[in-house]
């Protein structure tokens, strides 16, 4: 009986100690799975369809190109970046960026290459300051994308360029959530593309109906940094959303021109908007030659007016949007009736960069919405 009885205690035991390894391998398996999710291993797949892969969510950000900074602020502020390029620290691209109004800090972080349209980044900065992830936006092939993240052993991420002009098109979309995605900030792009539709579905309705539409053209616009009157820009979401023609889709398909003043002159636009970041050199020019500003039909009869700036360094997705507002204010006043255009630069900007700049931006270009005049 005794034999029994301990024969029993020792198979309870075994039973118990079999089942205590069961349930602590069972409780180091969950805690290696909660590790792993932890960690959170991902796939991206960028603009150029490259699959991209990640360990952890990035902490350490560069941002390269034209737009990336202004692509990754507008969702995640200034939050993690680690490196920019030196263009986005310049004058005309931190007076016209809301960014910078905002995030006063970004002209603060390092810098890791000059800027511009190629690929050409300084590769001691960036071993430098260590990035997690390398977000860059240019016109170029596949394989350089995959040349830069081979050469500097961090993920590089592909996006769009801002360089086209468009605003409502499915590669500003497609950027938006990549980058969101990358920094499990989706919610927030989802957001940013909400606000874009939700403005673009409002000014589109605000266009209906319209059985003559007026004709304008855009002068001082960036191309290479500032410049005056000359400068324009064709196929433009920003007048065609508002029902207005680009008085220069008639006559060049390029992207972006620089005009003689002759040509100007012979084209003669009724209505004029200028790009206040580059009123520097337009009053320059103003100031040496206002015979010529003289001659144009749209300064003698005061319909010249200001825009803030919405190209700089790549579109300024938010100013772009209150330009709209305040072209089809101008050119359809009766279908803009209940909008107050500061009162809608205030909402746009606090959506898009979380905070009210309007009064930072209208500050250094007070030119802006309103009539621009010959200055001599």
């Amino acid at each position: 009986m005794k034999q029994k009885s301990k024969l029993f205690l020792l198979v309870l035991l075994a039973g118990v100690l079999t089942l205590s390894a069961c349930t602590g391998k069972k409780e180091k398996t969950q805690e290696n799975t909660k590790a792993t999710a932890k960690k959170g291993t991902f796939t991206v797949t960028d603009i150029k369809g490259r699959q991209v892969h990640f360990n952890k969510v990035p902490e350490k950000v560069v941002t390269i190109g034209h737009g990336a900074l202004k692509y990754y602020t507008y969702i995640c502020g200034d939050k993690n970046l680690v490196g920019i390029e030196e263009a986005e620290k310049k004058g005309h691209s931190v007076k016209g960026q809301s960014i910078h109004h905002a995030y006063p800090n970004l002209k603060n972080i390092k810098s890791v290459g000059n800027g511009g349209p190629k690929l050409s980044p300084n590769y001691e900065n960036l071993a430098f300051v260590k990035p997690d992830v390398i977000f860059a936006a240019y016109e170029t092939s596949k394989e350089d994308f995959d040349k830069l993240q081979e050469k500097t052993k961090v993920p590089v991420v592909a996006i769009g360029t801002i360089m086209k002009g468009n605003i409502f098109d499915k590669e500003t979309y497609d950027t938006f959530s990549i980058i969101g995605k990358t920094m499990q900030k989706e919610k927030r792009a989802n957001e940013i593309i909400q606000t874009i539709k939700d403005v673009e579905s409002d000014l589109k309705k605000r266009s209906e109906g319209i059985s003559k539409p007026l004709e304008a053209y855009i002068g001082a616009t960036t191309f290479k940094g500032p410049q005056g009157i000359l400068s324009t820009k064709t196929k433009l979401d920003l007048l065609k959303t508002v029902g207005v023609k680009n008085v220069m889709d008639k006559i060049t398909n390029k992207r972006s021109i620089i005009l003689d003043k002759e040509k100007l002159l012979e084209i003669n636009p009724k209505l004029m908007l200028l790009d206040m970041s580059g009123k520097t050199p337009l009053l320059e020019d103003m100031k040496k030659d206002p015979t010529f500003y003289k001659k144009l039909e749209a300064f003698k009869t005061g319909k010249v007016y200001g825009l803030m700036p919405y190209f700089t360094y790549g579109m300024n997705y938010d100013t772009a949007l209150i330009n709209m507002y305040y072209i089809g204010k101008l050119a359809y006043p009766e279908k803009y009736q209940d909008i107050d255009i500061e009162k809608k630069a205030r909402e746009i900007y606090t959506k898009f960069v979380g905070k009210d700049v309007f009064d930072s931006m209208k500050k250094v270009h007070p030119e802006s919405f309103k009539e621009f005049k010959i200055h001599e």
